[in-house]
């Protein structure tokens, strides 16, 4: 059975982690991962406070596994931050900026921290920090991604942060890319797109958008910082990576309009069609088809498996 030093360090069965996808994640999708021997993670970025707590409070009733609660840097609130540290979780996940004093905070209640970043330098910095994991997103993954993509940037932090393990993010849809990130020298994977094609993912106006998307369909969107600035963007250097839709295609010809008239933008980028902004990693051209949390972890593994097995070949004896 493929085991890494990820597993230990989570106490977890398999190396792959659920992404914390703010808003875009539920207690059932954290703990339909968790439950099948992954690490499932509960996002708090862009949920309201009551609801992050309602979430936590279900999770807490579906699972007994390990699993991450998740939120961005500059977005932080006290009292949210307060609260997941409270549900001591087997690990805080952070991303958008420098962790700052919170690694402490988190390491004096005993949770372990993982910081995700996009550049070596990034890497560098949290681990003197002293984060215990480092997430390496490369620029193909959804969400607020860097420039550098995954294959030439996870090796690089790999050498940088060493011994430090570094779990491996960004265009990672099955276990093929997952033996290639071991390969790289991660320890896991960081995966986001795919488990947004599940049933227990809860922006169901995202699923069809993904599962019919080919990789080049999946564009960053600038005009985003433009709109809804996250402090952290503009340090991290990072920016939104969607699904092209008329709405997406519109604004991102006419950023200088959307500056000029941001309420506008907004009013047709945010609220209850969500359909008009769908959050994908280039990932999603390879994903054709929802399947449930459970199945997806399942499949990384015996994917992986086969693939490193059959990497073994190439070496002549």
């Amino acid at each position: 059975m493929l085991r890494t030093r990820l597993c230990d360090i989570l106490d977890i069965d398999y190396p792959i982690i659920q992404a914390g996808m703010g808003a875009a994640t539920s207690a059932e999708l954290v703990a339909a991962v968790s439950n099948a021997g992954g690490l499932g993670s509960l996002g708090a970025f862009l949920r309201p406070p009551d609801d992050f707590l309602n979430e936590l409070a279900t999770l807490s009733s579906l699972t007994n596994r390990s699993f991450a609660l998740n939120d961005v840097v500059p977005a932080l609130a006290e009292d949210t931050f307060t609260a997941a540290l409270q549900a001591r979780p087997k690990v805080l996940s952070l991303a958008l900026a420098h962790p700052g004093d919170h690694v402490k905070r988190a390491h004096d209640a005993g949770v372990l921290v993982m910081h995700q970043i996009t550049t070596v330098r990034q890497a560098v910095e949290a681990a003197e920090c002293g984060v215990d994991i480092i997430v390496a997103q490369g620029g193909e993954a959804g969400g607020y991604g860097g420039v550098v993509a995954s294959l030439p940037l996870i090796p690089q932090v790999v050498d940088a942060v060493a011994p430090l393990p570094v779990v491996a993010a960004g265009g990672i849809f099955d276990g093929r890319g997952m033996a290639a990130a071991l390969m790289l020298g991660a320890v896991g994977v960081n995966v986001g797109t795919r488990f947004l094609a599940t049933p227990e993912a809860p922006f169901q106006e995202w699923k069809e958008p993904i599962t019919g998307a080919a990789s080049e369909d999946a564009v960053k969107v600038a005009f985003i910082n433009d709109l809804m600035p996250v402090p952290g963007t503009v340090g991290y250097g990072t920016e939104l990576r969607a699904i092209r839709t008329p709405v997406v295609d519109h604004w991102r010809e006419r950023r200088q309009e959307a500056r000029a008239n941001p309420d506008d933008a907004i009013a047709k980028l945010a609220g209850a069609n969500r359909a008009n902004l769908p959050v994908s990693g280039q990932s999603a051209g390879g994903i054709r088809e929802i399947l449930p949390a459970q199945e997806i972890v399942r499949r990384f593994m015996q994917e992986a498996e086969e693939a490193l097995q059959s990497a073994a070949s190439f070496i002549e004896q």
